[in-house]
Protein backbone atom coordinates (compact mmCIF):
# COMPACT_ATOMS: atom_id res chain seq x y z
CA UNK A 1 0.00 0.00 0.00
CA UNK A 2 2.84 2.45 0.55
CA UNK A 3 3.12 2.77 -3.16
CA UNK A 4 -0.42 3.46 -3.59
CA UNK A 5 -0.17 6.04 -0.97
CA UNK A 6 2.64 7.84 -2.81
CA UNK A 7 1.00 7.63 -6.21
CA UNK A 8 -2.50 8.13 -6.11
CA UNK A 9 -3.04 9.34 -1.90
CA UNK A 10 -1.06 12.16 -1.98
CA UNK A 11 -3.59 14.52 -4.52
CA UNK A 12 -6.68 13.23 -2.18
CA UNK A 13 -4.42 14.21 0.75
CA UNK A 14 -3.57 17.65 -0.78
CA UNK A 15 -7.55 18.43 -1.81
CA UNK A 16 -8.45 17.69 1.55
CA UNK A 17 -6.25 20.18 3.14
CA UNK A 18 -7.03 22.76 0.97
CA UNK A 19 -10.97 22.34 1.32
CA UNK A 20 -10.68 21.71 5.04
CA UNK A 21 -12.58 18.44 4.68
CA UNK A 22 -13.69 16.69 7.73
CA UNK A 23 -12.32 12.72 6.88
CA UNK A 24 -10.38 10.10 8.62
CA UNK A 25 -7.49 8.46 6.08
CA UNK A 26 -6.75 5.05 7.13
CA UNK A 27 -2.80 4.62 5.43
CA UNK A 28 -1.91 0.52 5.41
CA UNK A 29 1.77 0.51 5.67
CA UNK A 30 3.26 -2.66 4.66
CA UNK A 31 6.39 -0.94 3.20
CA UNK A 32 5.91 -2.42 -0.86
CA UNK A 33 4.42 -2.29 -3.63
CA UNK A 34 2.64 -5.63 -3.04
CA UNK A 35 -0.09 -5.54 -5.71
CA UNK A 36 2.69 -5.43 -8.63
CA UNK A 37 5.79 -7.65 -7.46
CA UNK A 38 7.18 -5.99 -4.30
CA UNK A 39 9.02 -3.44 -6.36
CA UNK A 40 10.64 -0.01 -4.09
CA UNK A 41 8.66 2.69 -5.52
CA UNK A 42 9.59 6.84 -5.06
CA UNK A 43 8.39 6.77 -1.70
CA UNK A 44 10.62 3.68 -0.19
CA UNK A 45 12.85 6.14 1.47
CA UNK A 46 10.24 8.25 3.08
CA UNK A 47 8.39 7.62 6.02
CA UNK A 48 5.15 8.57 5.77
CA UNK A 49 4.33 9.80 9.41
CA UNK A 50 7.04 12.64 8.33
CA UNK A 51 5.26 13.64 5.15
CA UNK A 52 2.09 13.94 6.75
CA UNK A 53 3.27 16.06 9.15
CA UNK A 54 5.48 18.31 6.95
CA UNK A 55 2.14 18.88 5.20
CA UNK A 56 0.75 20.42 8.29
CA UNK A 57 -1.47 17.67 9.38
CA UNK A 58 -1.56 17.32 13.16
CA UNK A 59 -3.88 14.41 14.29
CA UNK A 60 -1.99 11.67 12.94
CA UNK A 61 -2.35 7.75 15.19
CA UNK A 62 0.18 5.58 13.92
CA UNK A 63 0.76 1.59 15.11
CA UNK A 64 1.44 -1.61 14.09
CA UNK A 65 -1.48 -3.46 12.40
CA UNK A 66 -1.21 -6.64 14.43
CA UNK A 67 -2.05 -4.64 17.89
CA UNK A 68 -5.88 -4.81 17.04
CA UNK A 69 -7.07 -3.31 20.08
CA UNK A 70 -4.70 -0.12 19.97
CA UNK A 71 -5.34 0.19 16.47
CA UNK A 72 -9.10 0.15 16.99
CA UNK A 73 -8.73 3.19 19.65
CA UNK A 74 -6.70 4.88 17.29
CA UNK A 75 -9.84 5.02 14.86
CA UNK A 76 -11.94 5.72 17.30
CA UNK A 77 -9.83 9.30 18.34
CA UNK A 78 -9.16 9.77 14.97
CA UNK A 79 -13.03 9.54 13.70
CA UNK A 80 -13.55 11.79 17.11
CA UNK A 81 -11.30 14.77 15.88
CA UNK A 82 -12.69 18.01 13.38
CA UNK A 83 -10.56 18.26 10.03
CA UNK A 84 -8.57 15.81 8.47
CA UNK A 85 -6.87 12.84 11.27
CA UNK A 86 -4.56 10.14 9.74
CA UNK A 87 -4.51 6.44 11.39
CA UNK A 88 -1.45 4.35 9.75
CA UNK A 89 -1.44 0.94 10.53
CA UNK A 90 2.45 -0.85 9.85
CA UNK A 91 3.14 -3.79 9.34
CA UNK A 92 5.57 -5.59 6.86
CA UNK A 93 3.52 -7.05 3.73
CA UNK A 94 3.53 -10.98 5.30
CA UNK A 95 3.04 -12.12 1.55
CA UNK A 96 6.37 -10.92 0.99
CA UNK A 97 7.60 -11.54 4.36
CA UNK A 98 6.49 -15.58 3.93
CA UNK A 99 7.97 -16.04 0.43
CA UNK A 100 11.82 -14.59 1.62
CA UNK A 101 11.71 -17.35 4.36
CA UNK A 102 10.19 -20.17 2.55
CA UNK A 103 13.87 -19.49 0.71
CA UNK A 104 15.55 -20.00 3.58
CA UNK A 105 17.41 -23.43 4.86
CA UNK A 106 15.29 -25.24 7.47
CA UNK A 107 11.78 -23.34 6.93
CA UNK A 108 8.72 -24.98 8.65
CA UNK A 109 5.88 -24.06 6.48
CA UNK A 110 3.41 -22.47 9.67
CA UNK A 111 -0.41 -22.97 9.75
CA UNK A 112 -3.50 -22.11 11.97
CA UNK A 113 -6.55 -24.46 12.97
CA UNK A 114 -9.66 -24.08 14.38
CA UNK A 115 -10.63 -26.18 18.13
CA UNK A 116 -13.89 -27.10 16.74
CA UNK A 117 -14.76 -28.15 20.80
CA UNK A 118 -13.85 -24.31 21.85
CA UNK A 119 -15.24 -23.01 18.67
CA UNK A 120 -18.99 -21.60 19.23
CA UNK A 121 -19.64 -20.67 15.84
CA UNK A 122 -19.61 -16.62 16.36
CA UNK A 123 -17.63 -16.53 12.90
CA UNK A 124 -16.17 -13.56 13.75
CA UNK A 125 -12.69 -14.51 12.08
CA UNK A 126 -14.70 -15.20 9.17
CA UNK A 127 -17.05 -12.11 9.03
CA UNK A 128 -15.05 -9.45 11.10
CA UNK A 129 -11.23 -10.62 10.92
CA UNK A 130 -12.18 -11.20 6.57
CA UNK A 131 -8.71 -13.65 6.61
CA UNK A 132 -9.53 -15.29 3.38
CA UNK A 133 -7.90 -18.78 4.23
CA UNK A 134 -10.50 -18.98 6.89
CA UNK A 135 -13.47 -21.17 5.34
CA UNK A 136 -17.11 -21.38 6.48
CA UNK A 137 -18.68 -24.95 5.71
CA UNK A 138 -22.11 -25.76 4.95
CA UNK A 139 -23.15 -27.04 8.88
CA UNK A 140 -21.56 -23.43 9.99
CA UNK A 141 -17.90 -24.79 11.44
CA UNK A 142 -14.91 -23.01 10.47
CA UNK A 143 -11.83 -24.60 8.21
CA UNK A 144 -8.49 -23.49 7.24
CA UNK A 145 -7.17 -23.44 4.07
CA UNK A 146 -3.89 -24.29 4.08
CA UNK A 147 -2.81 -22.76 0.99
CA UNK A 148 -3.85 -19.61 1.49
CA UNK A 149 -2.90 -19.36 5.78
CA UNK A 150 0.60 -18.24 6.27
CA UNK A 151 0.70 -19.05 10.00
CA UNK A 152 1.32 -15.64 11.65
CA UNK A 153 -1.16 -16.39 14.27
CA UNK A 154 -2.58 -12.42 13.89
CA UNK A 155 -6.03 -14.12 13.72
CA UNK A 156 -5.72 -15.44 16.87
CA UNK A 157 -6.49 -12.07 18.92
CA UNK A 158 -10.11 -11.99 17.69
CA UNK A 159 -11.86 -15.08 17.89
CA UNK A 160 -13.82 -14.60 21.41
CA UNK A 161 -13.66 -18.05 22.78
CA UNK A 162 -9.86 -18.63 21.56
CA UNK A 163 -10.65 -21.06 19.24
CA UNK A 164 -7.76 -20.61 16.95
CA UNK A 165 -4.77 -22.65 17.59
CA UNK A 166 -1.21 -22.45 16.05
CA UNK A 167 -1.03 -26.13 13.95
CA UNK A 168 2.05 -28.01 15.28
Amino acid sequence: MNSTFFHAGLPGIMNTLFNHHNITLIVMENGTTAMTGHQDHAGSEIPIESLLKGLGIQHIFSCDTYQQSTLTEHVRAAMAVDGLSVVIAKHPCMLKFTRAQMKKPGFVSRHVKIDDELCNQSHVCVENFGCPSFVRHADGSVGVNHDLCIGDGSCRQVCPEKAIEIDQ
